[in-house]
C-alpha cells in the first residue's frame, strides 16, 4: 500500500484527530497526548525526511533554470524585434511561451513544497506545545522540542504558534535547557525574543533556585557584541522580577538580590589567587579580605542552598521549606589538577556537611 502525500496525512487524517481532541474534556491525559506527539513526530520525520529536502532543492533548481531560460528567450525576442526579423520573433515567442509555461508549472510545484514545509513545520511545533501541556510521558522530548524552535526562531509563523501554546506547558519542563535557552537571549527584539523573555521569567519566577544563577552567569559574560548583547538582555530581565510574587515568604525578586550576592562572593571565591605551594592544606578564609563573608555570617543568614545542591525540582513551585547553609567552615583548600579548585565545606540546616568544588564559576558538590 503507498503511503498518502504528507500534506494528505496532515489534512485529512492528523488535523480532524487532534481538532476533536480540542473540542472534548479529552485535551489533557496520557491518550490526548500520545494523539499530539504523534503528530508532533509525523511531521518532524516529514521536515527531515532527506527525499524531501532533496525535492524541494530539486524543483527550486528547475525553477530558477527555467526562470533564466525564458530571461534568455525573452532577451533574444528582444533583440529580433530590433531588426524586424519577424520568422526568428515567431519561433522565438512560441519557445519563450513554452518556457514560460513550464517555468511556472515548476514555480508553482516548488511553492507547494516550501508551503508544505511551512505546514509541517508548524504543526510540529504546536502539537509539541499540545503534547506537554497534556500529560508528563514525553518530556524527554521538550529537547527536541527546543531545537526545532531555536533552528527556526527567525520564522514569524512559528513565533506566533509558540506564543499561542508555550504558557500551557508548565515552566519545569524547560529547567534543563536554561543554558541553549539564556544563550539565545539578544537585544535585537522580535517575536522569538519576546516568547523567550517570557518564557525565562516563568522560569526564574516558578524556580528561582534552579535558573537564577544561569541568568546571572549570562549577565557577567564578556565578549563580542552578541556576548554584550545576551548579557544586557539578561540582567532586563532580572530587572522584571516581581517584587511581590513570593516563594514561601520571600518576594522572588529578594531570592535573586540574594543570590546574586552570593554569587558574587562565589565569584571572588573562584579567582582569588592562592599560592600553589599551599598544597592541600587548610587555607584560612580570614587572609583574604575580599572572603570575609565566608568568614564572618554574611552569607549564611541569607538562607540559601549551595549553588551545586541539586534541589529537587517541584513541578508545584513549592520552594518554601528548601535546605540552606547553616554556616561555612572557616578554611579551604586547594584539590589537584590543572584547575587546581578550591575545596569549601559548609554546614547545611539538617545538620549535613556539604562540600564543594569552586572554580571559573564552575560547582560541583
Amino acid at each position: 500500500m503507498r503511503l498518502a502525500p504528507s500534506d494528505a496525512i496532515v489534512h485529512e487524517f492528523l488535523e480532524p484527530a487532534t481538532r476533536i481532541l480540542s473540542e472534548r474534556p479529552l485535551k489533557d491525559g496520557e491518550v490526548a497526548g500520545k494523539v499530539f506527539f504523534e503528530f508532533a513526530q509525523f511531521c518532524t520525520s516529514q521536515l527531515e525526511d532527506q527525499h524531501g529536502i532533496e525535492d524541494a532543492k530539486r524543483m527550486e533548481s528547475l525553477h530558477k533554470a527555467k526562470q533564466e531560460e525564458v530571461q534568455a528567450y525573452s532577451a533574444l525576442i528582444n533583440t529580433a524585434e530590433r531588426t524586424n526579423d519577424k520568422a526568428t520573433i515567431k519561433n522565438l515567442t512560441r519557445d519563450y511561451e513554452r518556457a514560460l509555461k513550464l517555468q511556472r508549472l515548476d514555480k508553482a510545484e516548488w511553492q507547494r513544497l516550501v508551503n508544505l514545509q511551512q505546514v509541517l513545520l508548524k504543526k510540529a511545533v504546536e502539537n509539541y506545545l499540545r503534547c506537554f501541556s497534556a500529560c508528563t510521558d514525553f518530556d524527554h522530548y521538550v529537547p527536541k522540542f527546543c531545537a526545532l524552535w531555536l533552528k527556526h526562531s527567525k520564522q514569524k509563523g512559528v513565533n506566533t504558534v509558540v506564543a499561542d501554546g508555550l504558557d500551557l506547558v508548565p515552566s519545569h519542563k524547560f529547567l534543563p535547557l536554561m543554558h541553549q535557552l539564556c544563550s539565545r537571549l539578544s537585544i535585537d527584539g522580535g517575536e522569538f525574543q519576546d516568547n523567550l523573555g517570557t518564557l525565562l521569567l516563568r522560569l526564574l519566577h516558578d524556580h528561582p533556585y534552579h535558573s537564577l544563577h544561569q541568568i546571572f552567569s549570562t549577565i557577567s559574560t564578556a565578549g563580542d557584541s552578541v556576548a554584550v548583547g545576551r548579557s544586557t538582555a539578561a540582567k532586563s530581565l532580572a530587572h522584571r522580577l516581581d517584587r511581590h510574587r513570593r516563594v514561601g515568604e520571600v518576594p522572588v525578586y529578594e531570592i535573586s538580590q540574594r543570590l546574586n550576592e552570593q554569587f558574587t562572593a562565589y565569584s571572588e571565591l573562584a579567582k582569588t589567587p592562592v599560592d600553589k605551594k599551599q598544597g592541600t592544606k587548610e587555607i584560612q578564609l580570614s587572609m583574604y579580605p575580599q572572603l570575609r563573608k565566608f568568614r564572618s555570617n554574611d552569607l549564611a543568614i541569607l538562607k540559601l542552598p549551595p549553588p551545586s545542591l541539586k534541589l529537587p525540582v517541584s513541578p508545584d513551585r513549592r520552594y518554601a521549606e528548601v535546605l540552606h547553609i547553616q554556616k561555612y567552615h572557616h578554611t579551604f583548600r586547594i584539590a589537584g589538577g590543572v584547575n587546581q579548585p578550591k575545596i569549601l565545606d559548609s554546614v547545611l540546616s539538617n545538620g549535613n556537611s556539604f562540600r564543594e568544588l569552586v572554580f571559573s564559576m564552575l560547582l560541583l558538590s
